[in-house]
């Protein structure tokens, strides 16, 4: 059987796709970006370009230094589908993920599992949405650059329940250590920056509070995987905490219509 490898869609536009360039602007990011005292569980971490966005990423991909670097770690990642409509979940089933750092390993073999074992759940191994799509794939060189050892499980959702994903969570993070889940989303799209600021401060008070009633006045893009991951937080009796928020008026300068990134943390109490 021949090895299927996905191939980076956005390097060289959303983020560089020459190596030695990309290493360099993730690791100004995370040298700015605080150490808190926590292991995450999950994170919320935006998809813009890293010019746009970066700066916030970093923030939730910095904690990702509390984890042992010589375990081997599952990353759980979310995201929504942009370009291709459909209903239910795509699994990323390929063998490998490259990016200009490098190739990373798919777990495929949890995929199958959840298939398995959740048929009642809309599935698919269909990589169609995975081709062209930027969510996840901004995603990983920040994991290549803050973990040694790891394998991701690449979710893209269109249509669907938030249930539906938590599922996807229960299933594969459960109560597992060696297992993050990253919700990728960014929040309000092209207000004005003042407008996008008090629409977005309910996007944070849902997290802060684990409070998805919140979420109702919400406008994240990838507020699905934020309504699954804030129920699932709370049900597993997790803390969370707003690491940061910006808009690309506060980053790329232009306030007149803007996005809302947030860096968020589910973690358990200690």
């Amino acid at each position: 059987m021949s090895i299927t490898v996905r191939e980076p869609a956005v390097s060289n536009a959303f983020y560089p796709g020459d190596p030695e360039e990309l290493k360099r602007i993730i690791n100004f990011y995370l040298e700015k970006a605080p150490l808190y005292n926590i292991k995450p569980d999950a994170v919320v971490s935006p998809h813009a370009g890293y010019i746009y966005s970066g700066e916030v990423a970093a923030i939730s991909y910095k904690q990702f230094l509390n984890l042992n670097r010589d375990k081997h770690y599952d990353i759980l990642l979310i995201g929504p589908s942009h370009y291709v409509p459909f209903s239910g979940v795509s699994f990323g089933y390929y063998d490998f993920w490259e990016t200009p750092l490098g190739e990373v390993r798919v777990n495929k073999k949890i995929i199958e599992e959840f298939i398995y074992s959740n048929p009642d759940i809309p599935t698919t191994l269909n990589t169609l949405p995975h081709i062209k799509e930027h969510s996840l794939e901004v995603q990983v060189p920040f994991l290549q650059m803050v973990l040694e050892d790891f394998s991701i499980i690449p979710v893209v959702y269109g249509h669907i329940d938030y249930k539906a994903i938590k599922r996807v969570m229960e299933f594969i993070k459960g109560d597992k250590d060696n297992v993050v889940v990253v919700i990728s989303s960014d929040l309000s799209h092209y207000y004005p920056d003042d407008i996008a600021k008090n629409i977005d401060k309910y996007c944070n008070l849902a997290v802060e509070t684990l409070n998805p009633e919140f979420l109702n006045e919400c406008e994240a893009c990838g507020k699905v995987g934020l309504e699954a991951i804030i129920n699932f937080a709370k049900e597993k009796g997790w803390k969370s905490k707003v690491l940061d928020y910006k808009t690309s008026g506060d980053t790329a300068g232009d306030r007149s219509a803007v996005v809302g990134y947030g860096s968020y943390i589910f973690y358990k109490g200690w």
